[in-house]
């Protein structure tokens, strides 16, 4: 009797760390797959926080537009000029975006 309680309980922890490991990545990828694309969604969401008050959600060429100062500003513009990192460009432009429009809906709630 003590031998199979002991086995259920082993089981069900193992079930837990299993499902933990897979919330983390499962979280962590949903921000990006690069350290460089998770910082840049890091940096939008924190850009869309800070939007002023009134201020409505950006359309897609604005956001666009606040992507490419974000990136000149942070000195990837060589990225721009050499092909071979173009995607990688392209996915952090794309999980800024995505963050700053998490970030905005946080701070400016629709009524």
């Amino acid at each position: 009797m003590i031998r199979q309680l002991r086995f259920f309980v082993l089981v069900g922890l193992a079930a837990i760390i299993v499902c933990g490991v897979a919330v983390f990545y499962t979280h962590r990828s949903a921000h990006g797959t690069t350290a460089e694309e998770r910082a840049a969604y890091e940096s939008g969401e924190r850009a869309g926080g800070e939007a002023p008050r009134g201020a409505t959600l950006p359309t897609e060429a604005e956001l666009n537009t606040t992507a490419k100062k974000y990136f000149e500003q942070q000195g990837s513009t060589e990225q721009l000029r050499n092909p071979s990192r173009a995607g990688t460009l392209e996915a952090c432009k794309q999980s800024f975006k995505k963050g700053y429009t998490t970030g905005f809906k946080k701070t400016h709630p629709q009524k």
